[in-house]
């Protein structure tokens, strides 16, 4: 009997060593799907300036240069497709590490008071990656069962993919190269045409003080940006509108907006002070967004904004957006450049984000 025992201790022992060399040898050879929540490793404590939100968040905040030039403690928690459960539950897993006195912004979407995701595809992927990021008191879909199979050992769900075990590992490229190597077709053309031959007035036998200065002729996006680019903008936020508003009979959902309002009350209890934001979108994107939405949509934030005592920034159809792309990856994101751009005008045109930044 004891023989027996110590067998199959054994035993058990020796397929976990197994299990977890596989599973080692699997994680090395394949594609991280969720890769980006490894800044979750990395949140700050005493974080003065944060973010939450979905892509749309993730990819309007870029607070390098507070971070970076100024010593501030900051901190996008947004990630694609969040909804606000999740806002919440990483919010209230780190409220600790919010600064008393700070500010989160948190972007309201025309998506937010219902779901981005729709598909039980897209809703699993979303649900997985937050076993990775938030411990299972605060993670409000938790399974055991999904924590061990789908994070702890990945490999007892691979399925057809663990014939991965028999390739070379992956490397991944800089991303940081990568950003360095993009330029935008619209600066190429706008730089080639400024470079061409120019004909001086006084080669033309005309002196500057008898030309008239004519009034400058308003510049076309089709002109700026070339026919191609306008194209592919008008498939992609209509591709945009279909995710976001195709199939779905109810926008704005009474969870979703407790949600929301949870959010506010935790910031405050914290003594944080919440600052909703809807970001800004092409106007590729809004031009199918129809009347009636527009208008109960401002009308849910307006109610939520007055009795909760927070403040609503609007930036939707600021007209320093909506037709220049050279901020944009797609109809509705920033991208890099554009992120900057907006984070530099939030510090002077948000009264709470200046006034902070001033006293600080």
């Amino acid at each position: 009997m004891k023989s027996f025992i110590v067998k199959s201790v054994l035993a058990v022992c020796l397929t976990l060593c197994c299990l977890f060399y596989l599973d080692i040898m699997y994680e090395q050879k394949t594609s991280d799907p969720i890769a980006e929540v490894n800044k979750f490793n990395f949140v700050p404590e005493g974080i003065q300036i944060a973010n939450m939100g979905s892509s749309h968040g993730d990819a309007a905040f870029n607070w390098d240069s507070l971070t970076k030039e100024r010593n501030f403690k900051c901190f996008n928690f947004a990630l694609a497709s969040q909804p606000y459960k999740y806002d919440y539950a990483l919010l209230n897993m780190h409220q600790n590490d919010l600064a008393e006195g700070g500010i989160v912004f948190i972007p309201v979407s025309y998506f937010s008071f219902n779901s981005e995701a729709v598909t039980p595809e897209d809703i699993e992927a979303i649900s997985v990656r937050y076993y990775r990021i938030l411990s299972p008191q605060y993670n409000p879909d938790y399974s055991l069962y999904k924590d061990l199979v789908a994070i702890r050992f990945p490999i007892l769900s691979a399925g057809d993919k663990i014939f991965e075990l028999f390739k070379p590992p992956i490397t991944f490229p800089s991303l940081s190269e990568n950003r360095q190597n993009i330029v935008y077709a619209a600066e190429a053309n706008m730089e080639e045409g400024m470079s061409g031959n120019t004909i001086s007035d006084n080669e033309m036998g005309l002196s500057s003080e008898n030309i008239p200065t004519p009034d400058p002729a308003p510049v076309s996006p089709e002109e700026i940006y070339g026919a191609e680019k306008i194209q592919e903008f008008e498939a992609k936020g209509y591709a945009r509108y279909q995710r976001h508003f195709e199939n779905k009979t109810d926008y704005f959902q009474d969870d979703k907006k407790q949600e929301l309002i949870n959010m506010i009350l935790l910031c405050k209890s914290k003594k944080v002070t919440p600052v909703l934001i809807t970001t800004p979108f092409t106007v590729y994107y809004n031009q199918y967004v129809s009347d009636q939405f527009l208008y109960d949509f401002y009308t849910t934030i307006n109610e939520i904004a007055v009795t909760q005592g927070v403040s609503y920034y609007d930036y939707s159809h600021d007209k320093r957006f909506e037709t220049n792309l050279q901020y944009f990856g797609d109809a509705d994101h920033l991208n890099p450049e554009g992120a900057i751009y907006f984070t530099n005008l939030l510090m002077e045109e948000v009264p709470e984000l200046s006034a902070y930044l001033a006293s600080h």
